[in-house]
């Protein structure tokens, strides 16, 4: 920071037992990171030599303007807020833009900003102490991919287990077709065929929804609206299955979600606590408020899961037995890993409540303004 800034010299601290001001001084212009002091206008007092080298321009020429200048239009909403927390109310926050260096490449920048007091505590400004982050995030990104590649080679090997089952049990059962004049037992085998071909359709149909986030047909609707169309759906089947279904829908904001997306996520639930009530029980779906969120809930009353299911049941193809009397096997497949996937892809979270003969809660948590896009 040059020396002609009289101005800047309140922010930094006098009186320091071994240090001078100058020391102080020092430190901040050499610092290893980007590092900008305003006043409480927001207005820059200190610009040090990495940040000249990080937005390309000098302290002489930086000094006196406005920092929310330095920041893109879409992210300067947030570096005004974290601004006025840090001077108005003494909070340190963070926040995240785009920058685009010299060279015009975008880089992922992120700012803490802090709160300066003088000497009486009075809040005369703020810091902002920049990081770019552009490396971590591609690591973090590749990282991602490197696991979606390898989920994606164990489902591979499921998926082959699978088929190579069902495709058995069709050869089985056309060879026997074949070697037989029974009308009968030909009319048998085209049902189980065609039975068995549906299970590899819907398998294929689960894995393009786990692969392509399930946004093949991007039809929009109000999500209080897809819950009660799809309950309306199957609530005669639910009750053929010995499964009474209760609907529980408080109030919320007009909320656009794609409804392949919300069928989805809910037939699997469903499907998932039905398979948990072999003697019949109740399916309860809930929608609602909470806090800032909407919660989507699908309750079982049937056998529950052991903590060591619970912690398993999002993984693909993943097969625990269920606890409890009644105990059943969870269904075979992508139908929890594909909630989980659309889920995420929403922006939201989704965790599971169960205890072994107590039944089971699969809640869904989205932010109440999340995009249709889910990107």
């Amino acid at each position: 920071m040059p020396d002609e800034q009289p101005s800047g010299a309140r922010f930094f601290p006098k009186g320091m037992v071994g240090f001078g001001e100058d020391y102080y001084r020092l430190l901040f212009e050499h610092a290893g990171m980007a590092m900008v002091a305003t006043d409480a206008r927001f207005d820059i007092r200190s610009w040090n030599k990495v940040t000249s080298r990080m937005f390309g321009a000098p302290a002489g020429r930086m000094v006196g303007t406005s920092l929310l200048s330095v920041i893109p239009k879409e992210g300067r909403d947030d570096a005004e807020r974290a601004l006025c927390d840090a001077v108005e109310h003494g909070v340190t926050s963070q926040f995240e833009f785009m920058h685009r260096d010299e060279k015009g490449c975008p880089r992922q920048l992120a700012v803490t900003v802090s709160p300066i007091p003088d000497h009486g505590g009075t809040r005369v400004g703020a810091l902002a102490c920049f990081r770019d982050i552009t490396t971590r995030m591609r690591l973090a990104e590749e990282l991602a991919d490197h696991r979606k590649m390898a989920s994606l080679g164990e489902m591979a090997g499921a998926m082959a287990h699978h088929f190579n089952n069902i495709l058995g049990g069709i050869v089985t059962s056309v060879d026997y077709a074949l070697a037989t004049s029974d009308s009968d037992i030909r009319y048998r085998v085209l049902q189980k065929t065609a039975q068995a071909l549906g299970r590899a359709t819907r398998l294929v149909d689960s894995l393009l929804a786990f692969a392509e986030g399930d946004r093949r047909h991007a039809d929009t609707g109000d999500l209080t609206e897809a819950v009660i169309r799809l309950a309306d759906q199957i609530e005669s089947e639910l009750a053929e299955r010995g499964v009474e279904l209760e609907l529980e829908i408080d109030p919320i904001p007009p909320m656009p979600v794609y409804r392949k997306q919300v069928n989805t996520i809910l037939l699997n639930l469903v499907e998932n606590a039905v398979q948990a009530m072999a003697d019949g029980g109740t399916l309860t779906i809930r929608l609602g408020p909470a806090d800032d969120q909407v919660r989507l809930e699908v309750a079982d009353s049937g056998c529950g899961m052991m903590e060591e299911e619970a912690a398993r049941v999002f993984e693909p193809f993943y097969s625990g037995s269920r606890s409890g009397a009644g105990a059943r096997r969870h269904r075979e497949g992508l139908g929890l890993a594909v909630v989980h996937g659309i889920v995420q892809e929403m922006g939201g979270a989704i965790t599971v409540t169960t205890a072994p003969g107590r039944g089971t809660t699969l809640r869904i948590l989205l932010p109440r303004h999340s995009s249709t896009t889910g990107s």
